[in-house]
């Protein structure tokens, strides 16, 4: 007799799960979509039972924190917590009672973290900074976002941070991705949509946060990282849209590994804007 509770993670991407969403607006029985800086949201997560036995009260914890690569607690903001009962083999749907108002900061471009804690399930003690979801079923991440762009480049910053107790020797990769599930694309409130791979914009990694342009044949997929003890460092993804057309997107990952363990990642999913 056992209760083994999951938030489930977005693998081989775990960091986007669409087991964690926003509702944006005030209403939170509303359509997911995107966070709108500035304006009230609503978190939901998904809790599943996979144990025989009944979970009484399971606390379910909602974070958010700058895009980055490693989310880690001590750089997060906690926003509120719920309760769920579940039954064996059960799974609900639970809503962060606490609004959540997204920051203006990386316009609205923030990550999602919920995590399930319950006596006869426990994370360890004490909690490492680290969330890491692959190490822990309780734990779900989405680090997913939509960028609209229009005619001009755009630069995101994208932040790396080290645990006060650890350095981090960090290589970070940039990659376009597959195509991302359906399910995740109408969270993030996505009409009808088709995913592409050809080569419609241009990307690269920079530690320079200026705006030359991006020089297709020199342009950086990899960078690596030395991180002291307790530091962060912002490394910034340059997006051109090129010959982006509306109806399509692409995503591109942005991926940290330390050694051969993938530590984090974002995703941004790039559209054309409807606004020229």
């Amino acid at each position: 007799m056992s209760i083994e509770l999951e938030i489930q993670d977005g693998s081989p991407h775990w960091w986007n799960s669409s087991d964690v969403w926003v509702v944006p607006g005030n209403d939170p029985s509303g359509s997911p979509g995107q966070p709108i800086a500035g304006q009230t949201a609503y978190l939901w997560g998904r809790v599943h039972n996979n144990g025989s036995t009944f979970a009484n009260s399971a606390q379910v914890n909602f974070y958010w924190s700058n895009p980055a690569t490693g989310v880690l607690r001590s750089n997060s903001t906690f926003i509120g917590a719920s309760f769920v009962d579940l039954d064996p083999g059960e799974t609900q749907e639970v809503l962060c009672l606490t609004p959540w108002m997204p920051t203006i900061v990386n316009d609205g471009h923030e990550c999602i973290v919920a995590e399930v804690i319950h006596v006869a399930d426990p994370l360890p003690s004490p909690l490492p900074d680290a969330f890491d979801p692959p190490a822990y079923l309780q734990i779900a991440q989405r680090n997913l976002s939509v960028l609209s762009m229009k005619t001009s480049m755009m630069i995101l910053p994208i932040e790396l941070a080290a645990s006060p107790r650890e350095k981090k020797s960090l290589e970070v990769m940039l990659e376009f991705g597959e195509e991302i599930d359906r399910k995740s694309i109408r969270q993030l409130g996505m009409g009808k949509i088709e995913y592409t791979k050809k080569p419609i914009v241009k990307a690269e990694l920079t530690m320079d946060r200026g705006c030359g342009k991006i020089n297709t044949k020199h342009c950086c997929c990899h960078l690596r990282v030395d991180l002291a003890p307790g530091t962060s460092q912002a490394v910034y993804l340059k997006v051109d849209p090129c010959n982006l057309k509306p109806g399509v997107y692409i995503p591109i990952n942005v991926i940290a590994r330390e050694g051969d363990k993938i530590v984090g990642g974002i995703t941004f999913i790039v559209i054309r804007s409807e606004e020229e």
